[in-house]
């Protein structure tokens, strides 16, 4: 192991340590969300498919047709499966085709960014930043506009709150890799790269 090596796996500062892998969080969260509101939105439309025929087959029973009429409920149910079940084959696959591929991107960007960020890396801590700076806002306004419809009876909508969670890690991530502690363990790392290149030069 060379010198440069060694120094780069020294022990970084507690705050360096948390600090990146609360991007780690950030970048698994940010991946895998989509995923956690698509299964939510799926279960509560078939949740209310299941209670709309229930409800149709209770009103059958009890009340006349010209009183309450469900069909054309139940009609737009059987009308979006129709249209999911024509659109299930290659438009279906693509887009899962296209978000896995986003999806590892993403987690490897920060795995990245985490694993050089601890190693010293002084790119790898600015790219982090900026990635939390752009990341943070993209998030902000898809919260925001999924906010702004959140009094519709969707209870899916709750996972819009992993928004914040994926805003609170970045902010963690930059505050704790930029802290006084975290910037002399760069510069000593720097310090002593710097050191060892002369040698090596001599």
């Amino acid at each position: 192991m060379t010198t440069q090596q060694h120094h780069a796996h020294a022990d970084p500062p507690w705050a360096l340590r948390i600090g990146s892998w609360a991007w780690a969080a950030a970048g698994f969260v940010l991946a895998l969300g989509p995923v956690l509101a698509a299964l939510l939105v799926w279960l509560q439309y078939r949740s209310l498919r299941k209670n709309a025929y229930r409800l149709t087959d209770l009103v059958e029973v009890v009340t006349p047709d010209d009183v309450v009429n469900l069909a054309p409920y139940v009609a737009e149910f059987e009308r979006v499966e129709a249209v999911l079940a024509d659109s299930a084959g290659w438009v279906v696959m693509l887009t899962l085709g296209l978000y896995l591929l986003a999806a590892a991107a993403i987690i490897a960007a920060y795995l990245i960014t985490t694993k050089y960020t601890l190693l010293g890396s002084r790119t790898a801590r600015i790219f982090g930043t900026s990635l939390s700076l752009i990341s943070g806002i993209a998030v902000f306004f898809v919260w925001q506009t999924f906010a702004a419809v959140a009094w519709l009876p969707i209870d899916a909508l709750w996972a819009n709150r992993l928004g914040l969670v994926v805003i609170a890690l970045h902010i963690v991530g930059v505050v704790l890799v930029w802290l006084p502690g975290s910037n002399n363990y760069f510069r000593t790392l720097a310090s002593k790269r710097i050191a060892a290149q002369s040698d090596v030069a001599r």
